[in-house]
């Protein structure tokens, strides 16, 4: 069955299928030593240092140096379009997205190691660009605007981010008595609908389970970003149990955040702590479904010995020490992202028959 969807996702997005040639699945190939794990990362705030807290375009410092991302074998990249919930008194504008959509344009365009947002084909030693939205209230004001950012390669969306927004109520948002909004569904329902995906990383669990419904309805995976366990660490913003096996159910994935107060609950948090949080995910929801959404360079507290990009093939190292095999490794460090990244909706994101 999980062949089957891959192999439709794959046809609809040959920069997928190009990602996975390039960089090798060595299923059925035991190696002697590991080769390097390809990481598809689902988070990394670069286009917020850089367009709203003044970061140097040249990318040399933070968590996500070009460097880093070098080093730390990353051969997919998810640039999140983060709209403030403090942009203006009145909110973010879609005029802001516009506006950071121009900033993730100018990055890749100076920089050769990213790969344009329509690229089809992957190449060696380059790094292929995805587009989300990191907090959509703005949307409310005009919800079709939504399609022309689909058009140009938005494959995520979030409706809402710290607070609660006129989409949806947030997870660290005040109480309310509802999850999505009225146009918050019919936002979530016209993001599906044109083969884009609902990220529920920072909604609340109200809004969690009806954009799960509505994801149902259009055979579509339920994919958090950046979330981790709820069970393990105790924060609004982390995952149940029981929402880690409706992202199971859905066929979507859960990317560890590396953020410590998410991974153990503290400000400070190690290696170790997070191969707790990937082994309790996996345990809950299954190997095909966690993946990796650092989160680096959003504000985050790091942990000790995975201070930045570079640091990742510590994590994978410390996974493979735990017993895991070479193959699970690779699924959590790319090849999970990529289904997802791949889903483009319609007949090939339906669920098989029996």
């Amino acid at each position: 069955m999980w062949a089957r969807r891959l192999l439709r996702s794959l046809r609809a997005a040959p920069i997928v299928a190009a990602l996975i040639a390039a960089h090798g699945d060595s299923r059925g190939e035991p190696a002697p030593a590991d080769p390097p794990f390809m990481v598809v990362d689902l988070h990394v705030d670069l286009p917020w240092q850089v367009h709203f807290k003044g970061r140097s375009a040249a990318l040399t410092e933070g968590h996500a140096t070009l460097a880093g991302l070098v080093a730390g074998g990353y051969g997919g990249i998810v640039f999140p379009i983060y709209l403030p919930d403090s942009a203006h008194k009145d909110g973010s504008h879609i005029e802001d997205a516009d506006a950071v959509f121009a900033t993730i344009e100018s990055l890749i365009a100076q920089h050769p190691l990213f790969l344009p947002l329509t690229a089809r084909a992957a190449e060696p030693g380059r790094i292929a660009s995805f587009l989300s939205i990191e907090g959509g209230g703005a949307f409310a004001a005009d919800i079709p605007q939504i399609d022309r950012f689909i058009a140009r390669g938005l494959r995520l969306v979030s409706p809402c981010h710290g607070k609660n927004s006129p989409l949806s109520s947030s997870a660290t948002g005040a109480r309310v008595d509802h999850g999505l909004t009225p146009l918050g569904k019919e936002f979530c329902e016209r993001v599906y609908a044109h083969g884009a995906l609902v990220d529920v990383s920072h909604v609340s669990d109200a809004a969690f389970a009806d954009i799960a419904a509505i994801a149902r309805a259009h055979g579509a995976p339920v994919v958090a970003t950046h979330s981790n366990a709820r069970a393990v660490a105790k924060q609004p913003r982390n995952l149940t149990d029981d929402q880690l096996r409706v992202i199971r159910d859905t066929g979507g994935v859960a990317g560890i955040n590396l953020h410590a107060p998410f991974v153990n609950g503290s400000n400070e948090a190690t290696v170790a702590d997070v191969v707790a949080q990937v082994e309790h995910m996996v345990a809950v929801a299954g190997i095909d479904h966690v993946a990796v959404g650092s989160d680096f360079d959003g504000g985050i507290k790091v942990p000790e010995g995975l201070e930045d990009a570079a640091a990742l093939p510590r994590l994978a190292a410390a996974l493979r020490a735990r017993g895991m095999s070479y193959d699970h490794v690779l699924q959590i460090f790319s090849l999970n992202a990529l289904r997802v990244l791949g889903w483009r909706g319609g007949k090939q994101g339906a669920p098989d028959g029996g």
